[in-house]
C-alpha cells in the first residue's frame, strides 16, 4: 500500500510523522463492523469518557536505536484486583523515562501553544500496562483471519493480546482475547533477516536527514520500486511548537 511521511529532525532525534488521510472521512458503500463492534464490545472509564481514540507511546531498543512509537489501541484487559492497596496504587504512578522527558520539556505548563490553537491538557485516569493491552479484528465467520497480516503490526507497538472475532450476518459469538506473544517472537525470529534491512533502512534514512540542508525531508512509496526521499514542498510546519524545539534538543 502506497505511504507518505514527512522526517523532521529535532536535535539528535528524527520524528516520522504520517500524512494520511483526514480521521474525519468516510468510506462510502464500506461494509463491515470493523468500526461498530470496538464501540459495542468496549467500554471508556470514566475519567477518559467521550474520547475519539486511545493513543500510546512505548519506548525501546532496536539495534542501537532508541525508539519512541506512538500508535493507537483497541482496548485493554481489566485486571481482577480483589483489594486495592495503597502499594499498588502508587506502583501504577512511577515515572518512566517518557514521563520523565515530557517533565523536562514542561508539557502543559501552557495552555496555548500559538495565537490560533490552544491545546487542552489533562491528567487523568491511571497508566495501563502494556501487558494489557490488545488489538482487535473482525472478519466473517467462513473467512479465516491470517496471522502474518497483524503479526509485524504488533511486533512494532508491543502489543501481546489479539481479539479476532468472527461474526455471522453480524452476529458475534462469544469472542475472546488471547495472548500472541509467543507468535510475535516466532514472527521475529522468522524475520531476523527482514528486520535487519529494516535497521539498515532506518539508519540510512537518519544521515539522509542529517545531511539534508532543511532538517526535514518527505518520504514517499507509490506501491513499487524504491523509496523516494524528496524536499518537503508547502507550509514549513515543524513537529513541535517552536517553544518546544529548543528544549527538545537540550533533552538530547
Amino acid at each position: 500500500m502506497p505511504f507518505r511521511f514527512d522526517a523532521d529532525l529535532v536535535g539528535d532525534t528524527v520524528f516520522f510523522i504520517r500524512k494520511g488521510k483526514s480521521p474525519t472521512e468516510t468510506i462510502e458503500d464500506l461494509r463491515g463492523y470493523g468500526h461498530t463492534f470496538p464501540e459495542r464490545y468496549t467500554t471508556w472509564d470514566r475519567d477518559v469518557g467521550g474520547s475519539c481514540s486511545h493513543q500510546r507511546i512505548i519506548e525501546y531498543d532496536f539495534a542501537d536505536l532508541h525508539l519512541l512509537v506512538r500508535s493507537e489501541t483497541d482496548g485493554y484487559l481489566k485486571k481482577q484486583e480483589p483489594h486495592a492497596t495503597a502499594s499498588s496504587g502508587s506502583k501504577e504512578s512511577v515515572p518512566t523515562s517518557i514521563d520523565q522527558s515530557f517533565a523536562k520539556l514542561e508539557v502543559g505548563s501552557t495552555t496555548a501553544v500559538s495565537d490560533k490553537t490552544k491545546l487542552d491538557l489533562r491528567k487523568q485516569g491511571v497508566k495501563k500496562s502494556q501487558s494489557q493491552i490488545f488489538d482487535m479484528k473482525t472478519r466473517r465467520h467462513l473467512k479465516t483471519f491470517d496471522m502474518e497480516e497483524i503479526l509485524p503490526r504488533l511486533w512494532v507497538n508491543q502489543t501481546p493480546n489479539f481479539l479476532i472475532a468472527y461474526h455471522k450476518s453480524g452476529l458475534f459469538d462469544n469472542p475472546q482475547v488471547t495472548n500472541v506473544k509467543d507468535k510475535v517472537l516466532e514472527w521475529e525470529k522468522e524475520h531476523a533477516t527482514l528486520l535487519s534491512k529494516f535497521h539498515v533502512l532506518l539508519k540510512r534514512i537518519l544521515e539522509v536527514i542529517k545531511d539534508s540542508k532543511d532538517d526535514r525531508v518527505e518520504i514517499s512509496w507509490d506501491g513499487k520500486g524504491p523509496l523516494r526521499v524528496t524536499k518537503q514542498i508547502g507550509e514549513r510546519n515543524r513537529v513541535l511548537p517552536s517553544d518546544l524545539l529548543q528544549k527538545w534538543d537540550d533533552l538530547d
